[in-house]
């Protein structure tokens, strides 16, 4: 997975929730700016604010060491 796989996931759960960004940054308590990057895969987004706005939509985000 990277930053715009991510990014789709969360345009496309927006969407299929039928709300704006403006309404997912207000709900997240980001900017609409940062929603935009975000659903745009933007490298260097911040991760601890990509972790709220998928709690906010509900997604689980699970990490796993192979090792």
């Amino acid at each position: 997975m990277d930053v715009k796989t991510i990014g789709k996931l969360v345009r496309n759960k927006r969407k299929k929730l039928n709300i704006t960004q403006a309404y997912l940054a207000a709900a997240a308590n980001t900017g609409v700016r940062f929603i935009s990057d975000l659903e745009n895969g933007k490298p260097t987004i911040e991760l601890g604010k990509v972790l709220h706005v998928l709690k906010t939509l509900n997604i689980k985000l699970e990490v796993i060491d192979n090792d």
